[in-house]
């Protein structure tokens, strides 16, 4: 017994050993820009290429100054609702086609052939990089197609049917194409872990279902997603992260060089405010506002998404702890 155990532990050190080149990457890369970041935002770091900063309580200003004046910016506000209304705009639909598409691909009772193949087309674009991604849509579908579609519902007379052009003025808006190309890059991460969700919950759970009567929706809603919680947190939190801190496809179709840009994301007003204003202190107060704000967000969707079963049994374990303890101090 005491060999299998020196035995455990000396396999158990090349793990430790294994993990050490990580923790430092991430103490460098990660950790210590993350630090000086907060640091910064209660400072007067200010100009292009300046490296001279102060404490905002040493020149007489209050240490949240820079949180204020960020906060009482009209540009913030209007990229706080830019972003949520995108990331809504993009997640809502997304979402429904990747699990509807992933209850599909996995149902045995259609037996789709090249599931390997739809997997791999589905999860191309995320290979490719945003900016060309965003670029291209914009060369060839931002530009060339509303402009064609234009001019088709012109000769067409559309207002005989009742439909003028101003009504489909959205297909030549930025905006559309912003939450169409991000849910087309974004689709295949949800649908492969949709998928791989799916695969894991256990056939026996299908079977007794389908033997119960229950119907594909009802399969669906009331025994695939609550097995699959875990993935679908997972795939929620990632969600939260890329929505919130969009900036590439926006930048690209949107445009990212006038701070006063009605498509400005919360990433692209950071951007603003550091490299082309110079405010490097309220450029790092935006980036811990952004931090609070994927904490609160990534709280509430982990609140929503918690197994309740396990939570209340949690709560059973620590009060019956509590008892037992008082029962041994009642005794002592």
């Amino acid at each position: 017994m005491r060999k299998k155990e020196m035995l455990k532990r000396r396999y158990a050190k090349w793990g430790y050993i294994f993990v050490i080149p990580f923790i430092i990457a991430f103490l460098f890369f990660h950790f210590w820009p993350l630090g000086k970041t907060i640091i910064l935002a209660f400072t007067d770091l200010r100009g292009v290429g300046n490296t001279d900063w102060r404490f905002l309580p040493s020149i007489d200003k209050p240490w949240y100054a820079n949180f204020t004046s960020i906060l009482q910016t009209k540009m913030f506000k209007k990229a706080f609702v830019n972003t949520f209304v995108f990331w809504i705009a993009e997640t809502v639909p997304e979402w429904i086609f990747a699990f509807w598409l992933a209850a599909i691909m996995t149902d045995r009772r259609f037996n789709i052939k090249g599931k390997f193949l739809f997997r791999t087309v589905y999860f191309l674009p995320r290979l490719i990089s945003a900016m060309t991604m965003g670029t291209a849509f914009l060369a060839v579908m931002g530009l060339t197609l509303p402009k064609f579609l234009e001019t088709l519902f012109t000769i067409i007379a559309l207002d005989g049917f009742g439909i003028e052009t101003d009504d489909l003025s959205f297909l030549w808006n930025s905006p559309f194409w912003i939450v169409l190309v991000n849910t087309y890059m974004h689709f295949g991460f949800t649908f492969i872990y949709a998928y791989a969700g799916i695969t894991s919950v256990p056939t026996e759970v299908f079977e007794a279902a389908e033997i119960d009567g229950a119907t594909r929706t009802q399969t669906f809603f009331r025994v695939t997603l609550p097995c699959m919680r875990p993935i679908v947190l997972y795939i929620a939190v990632m969600s939260i992260l890329d929505g919130l801190g969009m900036w590439e496809i926006s930048s690209a179709i949107g445009g990212d060089h006038d701070a006063q840009n009605a498509n400005t994301t919360i990433m692209m007003f950071i951007r603003n405010q550091a490299f082309d204003g110079g405010f490097y202190g309220r450029a790092s107060a935006m980036s811990v506002l952004l931090l609070i704000i994927y904490g609160v967000v990534s709280a509430f969707a982990f609140y929503l998404l918690r197994d309740k079963d396990e939570a209340e049994l949690k709560k059973l374990r620590r009060k019956q702890r509590r008892e037992e303890k008082r029962k041994l101090e009642v005794k002592v």
